[in-house]
């Protein structure tokens, strides 16, 4: 399942002097600077970023991602999803609006286990107090005819086109993609984040300290036993030759990934040797998946724990998608000093008092959160 993202810039919002919503700041950052953050800060990562805008094409081009234009005149989001189809070479697109600042980190998680359960071909968001979002939406590129047909016929309703495709819903947080129409809700939105700012800082104590701020390692012996899991995931980026080596087995260290898998799954067994206040864990099981993506040139790994015991298999799993992706540089370095390791984080966690994270009732096991690479 491959998945690309397109966010609709927008048009000028007329109550606050016709500037375009999408460059609109929001505590000094233009408010599509936001969502594209939050499609980064997404559990399942997308494979590419769209924007869709019709004008200062320019000012979009400077965050980085291909910028489209509508080929229909009439504009609206049908136009600017019809243009991100013929431009993505995905399976799956997720569609956004410029001003859902406050994405949840779970998002496409939820959305893809909508669609796993109905086997729908879309997924629309609402929030709990009814509200339908048509433009916050995940849909598959076989509805394009049906985008064609309805833009050639001068509809520009988004909502019409999904209902017709039988687009299922999944349920948010009221209040979490509230509509900024006016100066006053972008101030009220400004005032919220600096709330959940302070909340950040100063809202919760590290377990590793006691009240005197000493070190130490957390009693866990009053916990109960219970199952845990943990999925984490990085990558590691480098020159196309250096991909092409590792694809064909040609390095002259052998088989790069083979050495890597099993260099991750030592990692996680000795993970509380390495983490000082890590407790030691009885794993019984560690899967490494490798997935590469040869137009961005990277190599990602993902790697699940599990165990049954009383404290989380977190600090293994991302122990052990740091070494995987390291023990890669080690046998690449010869030829490629270049390479850049990044975006290292956890992607799911189960059991224990804290439950399921990312909080989702439905979400699919660990192994089902591995999109695979163009």
């Amino acid at each position: 399942m491959t998945l690309d993202a397109v966010v609709l810039a927008g048009g000028p919002a007329t109550r606050m002097g016709g500037q375009d919503k999408g460059l609109l700041e929001l505590s000094g950052r233009p408010m599509v600077a936001w969502v594209l953050e939050g499609i980064q800060k997404q559990t399942i990562p997308v494979d590419h970023i769209l924007l869709s805008a019709n004008r200062n094409l320019p000012d979009y081009a400077g965050f980085g991602h291909a910028v489209l234009r509508d080929m229909y005149p009439q504009g609206g989001p049908l136009a600017g999803i019809h243009a991100a189809l013929l431009a993505s070479p995905a399976d799956w697109l997720l569609v956004l609006p410029c001003d859902v600042p406050f994405l949840p980190q779970d998002l496409i998680l939820q959305f893809r286990a909508a669609l796993n359960a109905s086997s729908a071909l879309a997924v629309v968001a609402r929030t709990a107090d009814g509200q339908v979002h048509w433009p916050i939406c995940m849909l598959h590129r076989s509805l394009l005819p049906n985008l064609v047909e309805a833009l050639s016929t001068g509809q520009s309703a988004l909502d019409e086109c999904l209902k017709a495709a039988g687009a299922v819903m999944v349920t948010f947080a009221e209040g979490l993609f509230a509509n900024l129409d006016t100066p006053e809700d972008l101030n009220q939105l400004a005032g919220r984040l600096a709330g959940a700012e302070a909340l950040a800082v100063g809202g919760g104590a590290l377990s590793h300290f006691t009240a005197s701020g000493d070190a130490h390692m957390v009693n866990v012996v009053d916990k109960s036993e219970t199952r845990r899991t943990a999925t984490a995931q990085g990558e590691i980026r480098m020159l196309p030759d250096t991909l092409r080596l590792i694809e064909a087995g040609d390095h002259q260290k052998g088989d790069v990934l083979g050495v890597a898998r099993i260099a991750a799954i030592m990692a996680a067994k000795k993970t509380s040797d390495l983490i000082p206040l890590c407790h030691p864990l009885p794993l019984h099981g560690v899967t490494v998946e490798f997935s590469i993506d040869r137009v961005k040139s990277f190599v990602r790994c993902t790697v699940s724990c599990d165990t049954v015991g009383r404290t989380g298999v977190e600090m293994e799993a991302l122990t052990a998608v740091q070494i995987g992706l390291l023990t890669i540089y080690d046998m690449c370095k010869a030829v490629d000093k270049g390479m850049v390791i990044g975006n290292v984080r956890l992607l799911e966690k189960l059991g224990g008092k804290s439950g399921v994270w990312p909080a989702s009732a439905a979400a699919p096991s660990a192994g089902g959160l591995e999109i695979p690479l163009i």
